[in-house]
């Protein structure tokens, strides 16, 4: 089942939605389907993986985001209506560090209360790294710094979110 809704979600995008407000949306839902598969194909459905829908849809949005910011200006001369376009620049480079934090703290709630039974001592650090990475996120990239610095910030968003999941994911499983 898991394999047929990321099946439909994939043609979906290419089959129309890449140029809409829509492709975000897509992407994200399809972001948490990837480690879902993975666990339910081992037959291993945990009840942390609930928790990983809304972690991984606020940073499939930030990914996406963040991967159109470099071609923004020639997305929107060429007619694409992505999300990103529709935000536009200074919405999107907004949003992307505050989904990357809106998922760290949720992390960081969960692990808090227990909700999802985690390692503090791997998690804190994980946030710890995050949110240091979001400061630099925040310090060498903006809307008005040249447009060749906005690959940078997309390979960045990358490495957080992969840092914040990964992280998340051993301090889960230990």
């Amino acid at each position: 089942m898991v394999s047929l809704i990321y099946l439909a979600l994939g043609q979906a995008y290419n089959l129309g939605l890449k140029s809409t407000p829509l492709s975000g949306i897509v992407v994200a839902l399809a972001m948490p389907l990837i480690p879902i598969y993975a666990f339910v194909g081992v037959n291993r459905a945990l009840p942390f993986l609930l928790w990983l829908l809304p972690i991984a849809f606020m940073l499939g949005v930030a990914l996406n985001l963040s991967n159109s910011l470099p071609d923004l200006e020639g997305d929107a001369a060429s007619g694409a209506k992505t999300l990103a376009v529709v935000l536009g620049v200074k919405r999107s480079f907004t949003a992307c560090p505050l989904l990357i934090a809106l998922s760290g703290a949720l992390i960081g709630i969960l692990t808090a209360t227990r909700l999802v039974p985690a390692q503090a001592w791997i998690i804190v650090p994980v946030l710890i790294l995050t949110f240091l990475g979001l400061g630099a996120m925040l310090l060498f990239s903006s809307p008005e710094k040249p447009k060749q610095t906005r690959r940078s910030y997309f390979y960045l968003a990358a490495l957080l979110c992969l840092v914040l999941v990964g992280g998340w994911f051993v301090g889960v499983k230990i």
